[in-house]
């Protein structure tokens, strides 16, 4: 599908599949279009073109929520679960209960009023409780505590175990690392899914000179300079060309990829 607003083109021809039992990282620049793409796939704004597919299944089992600009922040937990009892037929009253209850959140108290993590809270178990097969959580982790973010990892985990699938658009990228199993990059309108290559390695290292030298510069991508200390990913194969001059290169090191790193050489670094 794709999506243009005001004559820009958000997205276009967006075409991806969300399987049973799996997390999806869904990351990009501010204003890329990760905000737009679920509200997409939750049926609040029609595509331009295309289509969301659901196979055999209504629209309540797709849930959505920003947890940030929620409609629910107007009500409390009592009356939320009752609107929502409306949208999702299926919905266990109990469940979503017991949830609030386990973290000693009130149901008269209205929303608006509450943390921003007890928010997510409220926004978790509505989602757990709306028994949809598709979760989307628009930014759901910044800002949260640790124990707040074990007990949201927690609850997603086991939902992902009984075959329901959760998409996370966040700019939190080091939480992905652990959490997601696909990464969707949006990138120039195309929602791109990142696929680790297995011989691209994060390499550490010290250079004395004011500038790095065209062999490395042409290969490699300098994601970060301190001082002397560059940080670049590159092909492990190459590591034993480049880097076997000690005069030239310094404490070199190994690192591990990660979510971030790929984020920065998709989308922007000092190469």
């Amino acid at each position: 599908m794709s999506k243009t607003i005001d004559g820009y083109a958000i997205l276009e021809d967006v075409n991806f599949e969300m399987l049973p039992g799996s997390i999806i990282g869904l990351v990009g620049r501010n204003g890329a279009g990760k905000t737009t793409l679920m509200r997409l796939m939750s049926g609040e704004m029609q595509a331009t073109t295309g289509e969301v597919i659901l196979g055999d299944n209504a629209r309540e089992d797709v849930f959505y929520l920003d947890t940030l600009a929620s409609w629910i922040n107007g009500y409390n937990a009592t009356t939320a679960l009752k609107i929502m009892s409306h949208f999702y037929p299926k919905f266990d009253t109990a469940q979503f209960k017991a949830i609030l209850a386990s973290q000693a959140l009130p149901l008269d108290k209205t929303i608006a009023k509450f943390s921003k993590g007890q928010k997510v809270l409220v926004c978790l178990a509505a989602g757990i409780a709306s028994q949809a097969n598709y979760l989307l959580f628009d930014e759901p982790l910044d800002g949260l505590d640790i124990f707040i973010k074990d007990y949201f990892k927690k609850m997603l985990l086991e939902m992902v175990d009984s075959g329901r699938s959760v998409m996370i658009a966040t700019h939190n990228l080091a939480e992905l690392d652990s959490l997601a199993d696909r990464i969707f990059l949006i990138k120039q309108t195309q929602v791109i899914e990142q696929n680790y290559e297995s011989d691209i390695v994060k390499i550490q290292f010290v250079y004395e000179g004011d500038t790095i030298p065209s062999n490395l510069s042409e290969v490699a991508t300098i994601l970060e300079k301190r001082g002397r200390v560059y940080v670049a990913l590159i092909s492990e194969t190459l590591i034993s060309a480049i880097f076997t001059d000690s005069t030239t290169y310094r404490f070199v090191e190994i690192l591990p990829v990660t979510t971030e790193d790929v984020y920065r050489k998709e989308l922007g670094s000092l190469r």
